[in-house]
């Protein structure tokens, strides 16, 4: 019977996982923990506004990537900005949506991409597009196994031997030119009957960025390779996907528009970019607690005697009760600790002992003491040993690392006072 219970339990436990991972949408979990109640949101027509106007930045950044990497998966990040994000309480530097190609996208798009090898028969190198017969239904596959198509001469009227570019294979298993549907070309077909006169296709040169780029650029958003297909939300509550090279494309806080609504009204379209956004401005918040009374239990008895001599006794019960208190408070400091921290390197940016500071990104600190070994025609040859200075060297570090500890508490916490 225990066992029984036990695998009753489990698999309940099982199901309902199964519901709050697939019926419920899927920021239901994460925005339910919001410490604040508060959500900052994008719409789903918020995010498609800022992927449409970031595309051509989208495109110009993943076309090096894809052309310089031999193989492996690209990334293009569009990340919350340095300016303005921060008054919204978001870190600048998190990632909003992903453009993302897997290795084998990344194969085929630079192959589709690329120019062409020269196509030849017999060894003669003939001008023309090559392509497989079963790559076209209107192509007959029972006699023909692949065509090329030709240009015109010297304008694109209806195909005839004429007009026709004239081609020379110099063999009997070519016939041509004919017309053929999905192609604007004349067309010169191959038979099955003569396999040693198939055309070879000659390896081709590497797309280069801006081949890729005119290539990705020029897909129909349903197409599998194209930026449409391939870019997905990200948000503050999803970890970005990886990849092995990555590109980073910075959006002003004015390029997505943001707004803050309860979590309890964040549907599965929202992109959250702040799962513990502050309220707005007016928002009266209720706090609801129950308390016990303080005091003793008491009974009271009064005895009563009629003047027909019964006497009447009357008895009076007090018990402690439970009292619900609540109050409403008007919305508190509205600044979030980014914009705090933005006023005050605003504040602080005229400092010439913060500009002395921003040196220190320069310094490295070496991990072993230098020696020199020099020699002259004057002084000889001598050592010049630093590790005999390197107590004076660690205090002198030292001291540099407490004054701009110094001057980062004071940016961060006090400001310019």
């Amino acid at each position: 019977m225990r066992e029984t219970l036990t695998r009753v339990c489990y698999l309940l436990f099982v199901d309902l996982i199964s519901y709050l991972l697939i019926v419920v949408p899927a920021y239901s979990f994460q925005v339910s923990s919001s410490t604040t109640g508060y959500v900052r949101i994008a719409s789903q027509a918020a995010t498609q506004a800022m992927l449409s106007a970031q595309r051509s930045a989208t495109l110009a950044a993943v076309a090096p990537l894809i052309s310089a990497t031999s193989a492996g998966s690209v990334a293009v990040r569009m990340v919350a900005g340095s300016v303005g994000w921060p008054a919204l309480g978001i870190v600048a530097g998190m990632t909003l949506a992903m453009l993302y190609y897997d290795a084998t996208k990344v194969a085929a798009i630079k192959t589709a991409a690329a120019s062409p090898g020269a196509v030849t028969v017999n060894g003669v190198a003939v001008s023309g597009t090559l392509k497989a017969c079963s790559a076209n239904p209107s192509c007959n596959t029972a006699s023909y196994d692949q065509y090329l198509v030709t240009g015109y001469l010297p304008s694109p009227p209806a195909p005839n031997s004429v007009t026709c570019d004239s081609i020379g294979f110099g063999s009997g298993g070519w016939g041509g030119p004919y017309s053929m549907a999905g192609e604007t070309g004349c067309v010169w077909v191959h038979t099955t009957s003569h396999p040693a006169d198939l055309a070879v296709q000659g390896a081709g040169t590497p797309a280069t960025a801006t081949q890729i780029h005119t290539y990705i650029g020029g897909l129909p958003s349903g197409d599998a390779n194209s930026v449409e297909s391939n870019t997905i939300p990200v948000g503050a509550q999803t970890v970005p996907t990886p990849a092995d090279s990555t590109a980073s494309n910075p959006v002003p806080d004015t390029g997505l528009a943001t707004t803050v609504v309860p979590a309890a009204q964040v549907t599965g379209t929202d992109l959250v970019v702040n799962p513990n956004a502050t309220a707005p401005t007016g928002t009266q918040t209720t706090h609801t607690t129950t308390q016990p009374t303080t005091g003793t239990s008491t009974t009271t008895t009064t005895t009563t005697t009629n003047p027909d001599g019964s006497v009447t006794t009357t008895s009076t019960h007090t018990d402690s009760e439970t009292a619900v208190a609540s109050c409403a408070s008007g919305n508190h400091e509205q600044r979030t600790f980014g914009s705090i921290l933005s006023d005050h390197l605003a504040l602080w940016q005229g400092s010439g002992l913060l500009s002395a500071v921003t040196l220190l990104k320069t310094l490295t600190w070496p991990t072993t003491i230098p020696t020199y070994a020099l020699s002259s025609s004057l002084f000889g040859n001598f050592t010049l040993d630093f590790s005999a200075w390197a107590g004076m060297l660690t205090a002198l570090r030292s001291i540099i690392i407490a004054i701009a500890g110094f001057v980062a508490y004071r940016i961060v916490f006090v400001g310019s006072k």
